[in-house]
């Protein structure tokens, strides 16, 4: 033995050692490396949607509602001793009523009973008329209804008498003046009953703050809509055979939200009312949807979790699965176990497919990392269905949430009570995809939708 063999011991031990460090790492199974997160931050500004609801009121719905409102006794004044004079005006028969862009008419048949101090004696009088108002009405900008009414005419039905018991002694002259000293008084009483009948503020403050509410579109995937008003303004009202029309007009800014029930908007203060362009029965909304991870990856772990993929006597369990994006991309991370433990990860990009017109996941395929790490302890599972199962899960579940969305909506359209005696119907012509890309947290689509919309009003 050369006498420098003790020099040669540490080489010896070191190349010992690097060779066993390598025939257990060749030994041991490598773990792919996470891919980066991160985003590109689109965050595409929503397009503005205008909704035309064709508004429809009935004459009859008007009419007796006014009827009830009004009641029978239009006037009534019993006391004789402040003007010497005593008066009822109770309705004959029910009002009549037209409408058009800045004027209400009505015709009323009147019962007048009138008591007039003569000095030596007072004296009655009955008889029947039709009083005919006209109430010029404009709507201030903040959404309240400013009514003038004037007695425009009036005609006698049947001339006013006094009955001495002999004989019947007319007295138009009187009654003429008196309606003649009362007409104001009748005019305002017709006022107050308009205002009271059409509260629009009220209403429209009302409607308001419901369009910012969240509205549900489907329970078992929960999907919301939030319609984020911008401006509403109507046209002028029409009158059109046996009923009033006008447009309402609102421009929205609307999104789609999967998961909880997203927070409602602040309520800002109701824009001011302005008339409207002449408007049609059609809407043109563009839906930002999203597709929240948190949601994908529970209906995906519904599908996944639990699968098993077998190649010959190989075979491993899906035990988890968790998604997040990169730039534009998809990441699928999941956890295997069985012959290969721990995580594997698949990268795709959400692309719209315009043949199949839904959102699919494209070129789904193990990450850099994941390739390496598999080829040499786990290459089989190349071989295997995960990756197409992996891709039809999420492909399913990102498609039945647009057809869910198209057929929620519609259903929702169908014959919808706003309020009792207010319904909404509508159709929707078309669903179409105009873009698609990976947002924080979120796969966001955006959607066209058209149709048209009808709002009938048969109470109030």
């Amino acid at each position: 033995m050369p006498n420098n063999w003790k020099s040669c011991l540490p080489t010896t031990k070191l190349a010992f050692f690097l060779i066993a460090t390598i025939f257990i790492a060749a030994c041991s199974t490598t773990k792919p490396t996470k891919p980066n997160e991160y985003y590109n931050n689109l965050n595409l500004e929503p397009e503005p949607s205008v909704i035309n609801i064709p508004l429809k009121f009935y004459k009859s719905e008007l009419l007796k509602a006014m009827n009830d409102q009004i009641g029978d006794m239009l006037y009534e004044d019993n006391n004789l001793k402040d003007d010497g004079l005593a008066i009822r005006a109770k309705k004959r028969e029910n009002i009549t009523i037209d409408i058009n862009e800045q004027e209400i008419k009505y015709r009323i048949p009147v019962d007048l009973w009138i008591k007039k101090d003569l000095m030596f004696s007072a004296v009655e009088g009955e008889g029947s008329l039709a009083l005919e108002f006209s109430t010029r009405y404009n709507i201030k900008p903040d959404w309240s209804l400013e009514t003038t009414t004037t007695l425009t005419t009036y005609k006698w039905l049947r001339e006013p008498v006094i009955k001495l018991g002999f004989a019947d002694l007319p007295i138009t002259p009187i009654a003429n003046l008196v309606i003649n000293q009362t007409r104001n008084t009748f005019a305002k009483s017709i006022d107050d009953e308009v205002k009271n009948l059409f509260d629009l503020k009220k209403e429209m403050e009302r409607t308001w703050k419901e369009m910012h509410d969240p509205f549900q579109l489907s329970e078992e995937y929960a999907t919301w809509l939030l319609l984020n008003p911008q401006s509403v303004s109507m046209t002028p009202f029409k009158s059109n055979g046996y009923t009033v029309e006008s447009t309402v007009v609102v421009v929205t800014k609307p999104q789609i939200s999967l998961g909880d029930k997203p927070s409602a908007r602040n309520v800002g203060k109701l824009p001011d009312f302005g008339y409207a362009a002449e408007g049609a029965d059609n809407f043109s909304l563009f839906l930002d949807t999203e597709v929240p991870f948190k949601e994908a990856e529970r209906l995906s772990k519904q599908n996944m979790v639990g699968e098993v993929f077998s190649y010959k006597n190989k075979q491993v369990r899906v035990e988890d699965m968790g998604l997040y994006g990169q730039g534009n991309k998809l990441v699928v991370r999941t956890n295997l176990k069985g012959s290969y433990n721990g995580d594997v990860f698949l990268i795709a990009e959400p692309v719209y497919d315009a043949e199949a017109n839904q959102v699919k996941l494209k070129d789904v395929d193990f990450d850099f990392s994941s390739q390496k790490a598999l080829m040499k302890s786990a290459s089989w599972l190349f071989k295997g269905p995960m990756k197409k199962q992996v891709q039809e899960s999420l492909d399913f579940y990102l498609k039945y949430n647009l057809e869910d969305s198209k057929k929620s909506i519609q259903e929702a359209l169908r014959d919808y009570e706003l309020a009792p005696g207010i319904h909404l119907n509508g159709l929707l012509d078309d669903l179409s995809i105009s873009n698609v890309y990976v947002a924080t947290n979120a796969i966001r689509v955006r959607i066209g939708l058209k149709g048209k919309l009808n709002l009938d009003v048969r109470g109030f």
